[in-house]
């Protein structure tokens, strides 16, 4: 059980996350979930989360050894930003320096080849109205590199046809303009004008489902899925697959890693420079299929 005082003190937390942090509710729920399963292991050592030490968090990770590099950096993160929390309000400090974020590899984010994105796009009926829908859903991941819980969340006063934009409030709170091209504000006033005109609603969510609610990030999921599925793509896509390719093709035509940063609302550029190390590796992959002394067939 946890005591009343921590427990208001928790609620704080999360407010002071959502709040002065801007923290989408996702990051905000993990958090707190690290800081519950911290705080049972605690329990069984007679602490509490005002008075562990690294030590004690040393100690719980050793207890866990199935958490994976990436789980441990998270709880991590959690832990400090609970410390300096508790500092704001005249706790004592509670000092993790000594403990170093685990070392996560870095996969290769995967994406799609411009001919798989092709069949995508083009794989809902367009002569339903879900079709026509989810032709423009696609074509708006594609097209902008969004997010699944920004094209979730997108409203209709958020899409200007005529300036082909679209503004998306992204993590932090962050707003950012993306851009949108002609296919795509053609599927996008197809579906407004044929589809979503005739649906009285009063969502003003731009995508709406069968029974006229928004969408949740899992429904999207499972419709890219579906799609990927039907056009014949064998490798596990998801929402965010599209959004990597994006990235992916602007740098392979010659986009500078500066303006795909701002596109994709990253607010550091070493995230961003993930995708030049994908196009490195498809050029290491094409120079020894083409190389005469590369393995493959000379050209």
């Amino acid at each position: 059980m946890i005591p009343d005082a921590i427990r208001d003190l928790l609620d704080r937390f999360e407010q002071d996350l959502r709040i002065s942090d801007g923290r989408s509710a996702n990051t905000v729920q993990a958090y707190l979930l690290d800081l519950f399963g911290f705080t049972r292991f605690l329990d069984d050592e007679g602490k509490t989360l005002l008075d562990f030490s690294s030590e004690d968090l040393g100690a719980y990770f050793r207890s866990r050894e199935e958490l994976a590099p990436r789980s441990r950096a998270r709880i991590l993160a959690s832990l400090r930003k609970w410390s300096r929390f508790l500092a704001t309000l005249g706790y004592p400090s509670i000092d993790l320096k000594d403990l170093p974020s685990p070392r996560i590899p870095r996969n290769l984010p995967k994406t799609l080849s411009e001919v798989e994105i092709r069949r995508l796009l083009d794989i809902p009926a367009p002569s339903t109205d879900e079709g026509i829908r989810d032709r423009a859903i696609l074509s708006v991941f594609y097209a902008s590199g969004l997010r699944v819980s920004e094209v979730a969340n997108l409203t209709l006063d958020k899409i200007d046809l005529v300036e082909e934009t679209v503004k998306v409030l992204g993590k932090g709170l962050k707003e950012r303009i993306s851009f949108l091209d002609g296919e795509t504000i053609e599927r996008l006033e197809e579906y407004i004008d044929n589809v979503r005109s005739k649906i009285r609603t009063k969502h003003r969510t731009v995508f709406l489902t069968r029974l006229h609610d928004g969408f949740s990030r899992q429904g999207l999921w499972f419709l890219i899925k579906g799609y990927a599925r039907k056009a014949g793509i064998a490798s596990e896509i998801s929402p965010h697959t599209l959004r990597h390719s994006f990235a992916t093709h602007l740098l392979a035509h010659g986009m500078d890693i500066r303006s795909i940063q701002l596109l994709l609302g990253h607010a550091d550029i070493q995230t961003t420079e993930i995708y030049t190390r994908v196009e490195i590796t498809r050029l290491k992959e094409d120079l020894a299929k083409r190389h005469p002394r590369g393995g493959g067939p000379s050209s």
